[in-house]
């Protein structure tokens, strides 16, 4: 939603709530689930952060160099991955033990990996000092999850072993595009 009004794209922001979401799975809609993009062309696409990516470059939030967007494409897939492969179970007690060895290895690898390219980058964001789509992702994809307690049984300093991280999240909520968003809701 940030990227796509950074390019200037007027959308409908629609939001379904559980129980909306729930009724519409069982008359058979969103099959693969949310979110869903209506895209001009009325062809609807699925997939977070295709979408993220497609936004970006409609405006000035996607690298045009090849390798500058390489970067950013791995971030964004190591903060989708870092969700993906997070351990999920209907017991409590059981998914707080898997959460808690998650958090202490592949997580810990994923966010020495995150870390490792921002400092790379030069900071404060991916692409040095310009904000991308990745900045986008990692910040509200998996740190500001983690950071805002969201992250079930992940600890919300868990984030503070990697100050560049946590800096990145400040950078990308006080960044103009960011505050220009929310004004734009208010």
């Amino acid at each position: 939603r940030i990227a796509l009004h950074e390019a200037g794209v007027q959308f409908d922001d629609v939001r379904l709530g559980f129980a909306d979401f729930k009724q519409a799975k069982s008359e058979g809609k969103y099959a693969t689930g949310l979110p869903l993009m209506e895209l001009p062309s009325g062809a609807s696409v699925t997939q977070s952060i295709a979408m993220v990516r497609y936004a970006g470059k409609l405006g000035s939030l996607y690298p045009t160099d090849p390798e500058q967007a390489l970067v950013v494409d791995e971030v964004m897939d190591v903060a989708h991955d870092a969700l993906g492969k997070c351990p999920q179970d209907p017991d409590d007690n059981v998914k707080k033990t898997k959460r808690e060895e998650y958090a202490a290895g592949k997580l810990k690898d994923f966010m020495n990996l995150l870390s490792e390219r921002l400092s790379r980058s030069g900071g404060p964001f991916y692409g040095g000092d310009k904000l991308t789509v990745g900045d986008l992702v990692v910040t509200y994809f998996l740190v500001g999850m983690i950071s805002s307690g969201d992250f079930d049984h992940v600890d919300k300093s868990y984030v503070d072993t990697w100050p560049n991280l946590v800096a990145l999240e400040k950078a990308v909520t006080e960044h103009a595009v960011v505050a220009a968003w929310y004004a734009s809701r208010a």
